[in-house]
């Protein structure tokens, strides 16, 4: 299933094509308001770092209201370093100025504990991203 909002669903042709449409939904829709219930599995991809923690926390607090009980979050983000390590992924935080910035694994941790997740594992997948997956608290 692709959740997006309208105008970029309205783009997913390819998930439309015969030989992939009866095994994809495209549905439009907004995470601020509600994301689809029931699913085993959520995909945020490069999503939350682009949010202040108090709006994170509203995307967050959707998909644990309708995640199911055995379900996972997966997050794809840059997984900054902790402060006074030398890292490039810090750079990116001059982009961010007014919401949103690249936080270390305890500050996922920490977001995703308030918004009704426990993070299971951190994967790196290449330079300065990592898979944070977490499950229903």
């Amino acid at each position: 299933m692709l959740y997006d909002l309208p105008n970029v669903v309205a783009g997913a042709e390819a998930l439309r094509a015969p030989d992939v449409a009866d095994r994809c939904e495209v549905i439009a829709g907004n995470f601020f308001e509600s994301v689809p219930t029931n699913g085993d599995a959520y995909i945020l991809s490069r999503v939350i770092h682009d949010w202040d923690d108090a709006t994170a926390q509203k995307i967050l607090g959707n998909c644990r209201r309708a995640i199911r009980s055995d379900g996972r979050l997966l997050l794809v983000e840059g997984v900054a370093k902790p402060p006074n390590e030398p890292d490039p992924n810090k750079f990116f935080d001059v982009w961010f100025i007014g919401g949103g910035g690249e936080r270390t694994e305890a500050e996922y941790r920490t977001l995703l504990r308030d918004g009704g997740f426990i993070l299971v594992r951190v994967v790196p997948i290449g330079g300065s991203s990592a898979l944070l997956e977490s499950r229903p608290d």
